[in-house]
This record gives structure tokens, sequence and C-alpha cells, in this order.
């Protein structure tokens, strides 16, 4: 019994490691739309993205710190993005990124 629940656990960490990743790009995505990153004047580097709690009403939260140059005039700004989701009967999605 012991190793039918270790083989099942096996095989179905690939699937969570998945969605974990789909997670990952959809906020990283929204986070890009909403300060405007991929218009080539600016660069960005994530420093930071672990799950946080969600605020009420949210079933899932991504906190993400990120620093975004200015290739122009070279200034860094440092934001702080929390993307709160509501599961949907398929996965989730995003319902909003506040970003400060």
């Amino acid at each position: 019994m012991k190793k039918l629940i270790a083989a099942l656990l096996l095989v179905s960490a690939p699937a969570f490691a998945g969605r974990i990743n789909e997670i990952v790009i959809m906020t990283t995505e929204d986070i890009e739309a909403q300060l405007d990153l991929m218009n080539g004047d600016r660069t960005y580097t994530i420093t930071y993205q672990d799950f946080t709690t969600p605020e009420e009403g949210m079933d899932l939260a991504v906190q993400t710190k990120l620093s975004v140059r200015n290739v122009h005039n070279g200034r860094t700004e440092e934001w702080t993005c929390n993307t709160q989701f509501v599961k949907t009967p398929r996965f989730f999605d995003i319902s909003k990124t506040v970003c400060n």
C-alpha cells in the first residue's frame, strides 16, 4: 500500500509542477502588461516571487518583486506586485494585479 501511495505521488508531481508553472507564467504576463514592460524601453529582473495570503474572496495570490530599469536614462525602479486569482471549474483566473 505504501508503494502505491508513493507511486501515485511521483506520478502526480510533474502535473502539479506544470500547474505552478502556469500560475507563474500568468502572473508574469499580467505584470508585464500592468507595467508596460514589453515595449523595449525598459528591462526587468524578478527578484522574488512566491505565493502569499490571498485577499478576502480570492483563492490564490502571488507576490512578485522586480527591478525595472529604463534603458534610456539608466534609472531603476523597484516594484512589488500582488496578483490575485479566483478558482474556476477548469483552473484559476487572474482577478487583479496591483503594483506599487
